[in-house]
């Protein structure tokens, strides 16, 4: 097995998208520009059977090896042949131990790389002093039918949306511009203290974002803005990527209405599954608790080096 860099987005999107969906397709890696690192893993030479994906960053005269932002995970998929569980299990193992060989010899400071919820192998990782940590997102099965899954919210989740309804909020497609959208969301998250990386949020809304791929629902009451919710999708999934609230809307709510309202238009856009990517802040966890999803695992790999996990230990306990 051969792993080795890509320099064709085509030629690994048209591998990784049909498996990976929105967060493998052309139009979001290409938000990353020449900075995002592609690697593929071929059987040989020439036969590409799978990839994955990273930034590599330099800071503080530190090289960090982490993920692209705004994207959930590494990408990682690969395809085995093999009908038998045994034979199977033989090969994911020696793709994760060629992946984590690849990480090593990279010599990072820092390395932090999330993986699909699909891959729970990480003993390769393990073995070799990566510190796996667990982290959860939340999902709703939109093969359930909208009723049954407005059964599953809290009471007081319910409560709140038809007060908002009853309040006469209204919730409407392509309220803001898509210069609107970035303007809005980057005052947003300065405002949560969150990081901004400006360049790949304007992308986002600017470069990525149409009709076949995301959509963001307004809420408005007499025409005035009172938050927004942005969402993209693939044939399978709907993520919620992004939200938030106008700080001087004074109705309770929003959020909770915006929410309901993006999971009735993912499943009628055929989505299968409505996504709340990533659910690990407190408060964030809470309020997505509300919604009667799924708690679902994944996997994070972390590996410092040992002067730089001694002052994260400090800084990020949570992850080291």
């Amino acid at each position: 097995m051969i792993l080795k860099p890509i320099n064709n987005l085509d030629q690994f999107t048209e591998k990784a998208e049909p498996l990976m969906g929105v967060f493998a397709s052309k139009k979001w890696l290409a938000i990353y520009g020449d900075q995002l690192q592609l690697i593929g893993i071929y059987k040989d030479e020439h036969q590409l059977i799978g990839g994955f994906y990273f930034l590599k960053t330099k800071k503080y005269g530190f090289n960090f090896l982490k993920l692209p932002p705004y994207t959930p995970h590494c990408g990682l998929f690969f395809i085995s042949e093999s009908t038998n569980q045994s034979s199977s299990n033989n090969f994911s193992k020696e793709v994760m131990n060629d992946i984590c060989s690849y990480f090593t010899q990279q010599k990072s400071s820092l390395t932090i790389l999330a993986f699909p919820s699909a891959i729970i192998d990480l003993q390769p990782f393990i073995w070799n002093k990566y510190k796996v940590i667990p982290n959860y997102t939340y999902r709703i099965n939109l093969e359930n039918s909208i009723e049954n899954i407005k059964a599953n919210f809290d009471t007081k989740n319910r409560n709140v949306i038809n007060k908002a309804i009853k309040e006469e909020v209204i919730v409407t497609e392509n309220f803001l511009k898509p210069d609107e959208l970035y303007t809005f969301f980057k005052g947003s998250l300065k405002l949560a203290g969150a990081n901004i990386y400006e360049e790949e949020l304007k992308n986002i809304f600017l470069n990525f974002s149409d009709s076949s791929n995301s959509f963001a629902l307004a809420a408005t009451k007499q025409n005035n803005f009172l938050g927004v919710v942005f969402c993209v999708y693939d044939k399978n999934t709907c993520y919620y990527l992004l939200g938030g609230v106008n700080k001087n809307a004074g109705v309770a709510g929003i959020n909770n209405l915006l929410i309901q309202k993006s999971i009735e238009k993912a499943k009628t856009i055929g989505c299968k599954t409505f996504d709340f990517e990533g659910s690990m802040l407190k408060g964030v966890e809470k309020f997505f608790r509300g919604f009667g999803p799924e708690l679902i695992p994944y996997y994070t790999v972390n590996k410092a080096t040992l002067p730089l996990e001694i002052l994260l230990k400090y800084k990020k306990r949570e992850i080291f």
